[in-house]
């Protein structure tokens, strides 16, 4: 898969997530699973930011150099070609627009499950008097 930046985000984060203070620190084999809302909100706001910004850099530069070249660059023999490239151009453009806004969607996403899951811990902790 690769060495990058996305890649460690997805398998591997650094640093390596700390027990949420529920958990008590250790592992205590029940299987449960505890996610701490602040780390989901703060990945969600990470993957959203290195993401848009390589999406971004990808824009720049196919805005710059390929759209320079224009049909009329071609000769009549290769018109297809010419309309062809123009429109992989737009394509690719088109493209990286939409997964910059699959990233944001991504962050949203997260907010949003760390908010249900402060809420119900929230509601489900039992306390003295109720």
């Amino acid at each position: 898969m690769g060495n990058n930046r996305i890649a460690n985000y997805l398998n591997g984060p650094s640093p390596s997530p700390r027990p949420s203070p529920s958990q008590g620190g250790g592992g205590s084999g029940s299987g449960e699973v505890r996610f701490d809302p602040a780390e989901l909100r703060r990945l969600g706001g990470q993957i959203e930011t290195e993401l848009t910004e390589i999406f971004k850099q990808a824009r720049y530069k196919l805005n710059a150099e390929p759209r320079n070249v224009q049909p009329d660059s071609y000769t009549m023999f290769a018109i297809s070609a010419a309309l062809m490239y123009t429109q992989l151009i737009e394509f690719a453009d088109q493209d990286l627009i939409q997964k910059s806004q699959h990233a944001i969607d991504i962050h949203d996403r997260m907010e949003t499950t760390a908010a249900t899951y402060a809420k119900a811990e929230d509601s489900s902790t039992l306390r003295e008097g109720n």
